[in-house]
């Protein structure tokens, strides 16, 4: 059964420019600095219908070599990546991250959405999944937070 997570995270910012600076590698590897390692990313932004294999190392020691990630939709007008990944643990992790601006005129909201399915360790994979969403927020310095994981 698949798992899907949502994390939502509200930014005092501007979400052209918000959204800017998260297609881009370099963002993504410092929001995980102290959970993983990504060998093999490239320099520079993401690009719709480029597929990107990498070795993932979690927490230093836990290695996750050939994951898959596919970006299937980039629209910088709506401020929409999709990406389809997997690997040898996961046999789908699909992906979408929106940026709007708040109702409110000030600010932005990111939203992560992420469906897992990984026939060993499902469960497992959805809470890491939730944790490493909630994680690269905090990190970026979101002014609010909601984290929600469910079965599909």
């Amino acid at each position: 059964m698949a798992r899907e997570i949502t994390v939502t995270a509200r930014y005092p910012r501007d979400a052209d420019t918000v959204f800017d600076e998260a297609i881009h590698f370099d963002e993504m590897t410092e929001a995980m600095k102290g959970i993983a390692r990504y060998d093999g990313l490239p320099k520079g932004v993401v690009e719709e219908g480029a597929t990107y294999v990498v070795d993932i190392t979690l927490f230093g020691v836990m290695k996750n070599p050939g994951h898959t990630m596919y970006v299937e939709m980039l629209d910088r007008e709506a401020r929409v990546i999709q990406s389809r990944e997997k690997n040898a643990q996961v046999t789908r992790w699909d992906h979408t991250l929106s940026i709007q601006p708040e109702r409110t005129g000030k600010g932005c909201v990111w939203t992560d959405r992420v469906i897992v399915e990984a026939p060993r360790m499902e469960w497992f994979t959805a809470r890491f999944a939730a944790y490493v969403y909630t994680r690269r927020h905090k990190h970026r310095g979101a002014a609010a937070l909601e984290t929600v994981v469910k079965p599909l």
